[in-house]
């Protein structure tokens, strides 16, 4: 078995201390020779710690099958003086997979005394906000722009496992070794892009409206600064969510022509089918009978001409129809300039989760 302990080489400050306090947490990270508990072995466990005001990564090398019992006792005698045990998705592979092995090998160790931090599943529901296909550890340290020296993935690395096992080949072991501390570094920095569920829990206000191009654009403050600008395009539902720094910006697509509010007490209504308009009985008694008739659910509905924004739910009254959208309603622009902060927080939200 090999320990070996190196300062962490951060890209900048690092993130993970908005999660728990930096001295009670452990992050690591194993890589196995598959993904099979029964018939693979760990081989390798990287962990990073907070020491003496500095963060520190120290890693378990196995150098042959048989060490995998060693680097087991000796990380678990280690992380045994921490309470918060970080991961990324370690929920998922890393702890049901360590906690099999020390059963195996009747080493008592007890996962369930910590605190158990998936920095996956925090992050799982910004998928969508961000436009992402993949929530993966590299796919959150290429969107935020967090270069890696490493180009493998635990899978290539199996084979170059087997042959420093077989040989110490030093080139083999150092490809090994960096592709573990590269994934246990970014978990100090990856945290980051927690920020952006601020924006999914509503945390701005509203700034300003403006149009172009046919848009509607609405301006947020967030509470929190976004690391790194984003874009997020919807063609189908023509909306354009985008964020940089304290500032949110969401563009909709406007209607602009008449809509139609539909009036429910049809029978009090008579509808003109030469000005394609309804009145109400107790004025369509002085219109000629020829010229009126009773109002249907087809055709009873105030039209008014403006610009209009679209809207899944009914947040803002009244709420008007157009032609060609049985989805959504509609309500005029003007109305956001007066509507109340939370009830627009409400709108925005919808909008963004589509």
């Amino acid at each position: 078995m090999k320990i070996i302990t190196a300062p962490a080489k951060l890209h900048g400050e690092p993130q993970i201390e908005s999660i728990a306090p930096k001295g009670d947490m452990l992050l690591f990270d194993i890589e196995t020779t598959g993904l099979s508990k029964v018939k693979t072995q760990t081989y390798l466990i990287g962990c990073a710690f907070y020491e003496n005001d500095s963060w520190m990564i120290r890693q378990y090398l196995a150098e042959s099958a048989l060490d995998e019992r060693e680097i087991l006792e000796s990380f678990f005698q280690f992380a045994s003086g921490y309470q918060y045990l970080v991961h990324f998705n370690g929920d998922g592979f890393d702890i049901p997979y360590l906690d099999f092995k020390q059963e195996f090998y009747g080493l008592g160790f007890d996962f369930t005394r910590f605190h158990s931090v998936d920095i996956y599943k925090y992050a799982k529901p910004l998928r969508k906000l961000l436009d992402r296909k993949s929530l993966s550890q590299k796919s959150i340290e290429e969107f935020l722009h967090i270069d890696r020296e490493d180009q493998l993935n635990g899978g290539l690395l199996i084979p170059y496992y087997y042959e420093f096992e077989r040989t110490g080949d030093p080139k083999a072991e150092e490809l090994l070794l960096l592709h573990n501390f590269e994934d246990v570094q970014g978990m100090l920095e990856i945290p980051a892009i927690l920020k952006y569920l601020s924006i999914l829990d509503g945390a701005f206000t509203f700034d300003h409206l403006e149009t172009s191009s046919g848009y509607a654009i609405l301006t947020f403050h967030l509470n929190d600064e976004m690391p790194v600008p984003f874009e997020r395009s919807d063609e189908k539902r023509d909306v354009i969510v985008c964020a940089e720094g304290h500032m949110l910006q969401i563009s909709i697509r406007m209607f602009e022509g008449t809509a139609r509010f539909p009036l429910e007490d049809v029978e009090n209504y008579y509808y003109l089918p030469a000005e394609d308009k309804v009145i109400h009985k107790d004025v369509a008694q002085f219109v000629d009978r020829q010229y009126r008739k009773k109002a249907t659910k087809k055709n009873c509905f105030l039209k008014k001409e403006g610009s209009f924004l679209p809207q899944n739910h009914p947040y803002f009254q009244p709420a008007y129809m157009v032609e060609g959208d049985k989805k959504r309603s509609y309500f005029e622009l003007s109305q956001i300039t007066d509507a109340e902060q939370e009830l627009l927080t409400e709108y925005a939200l919808d909008i963004i989760n589509g």
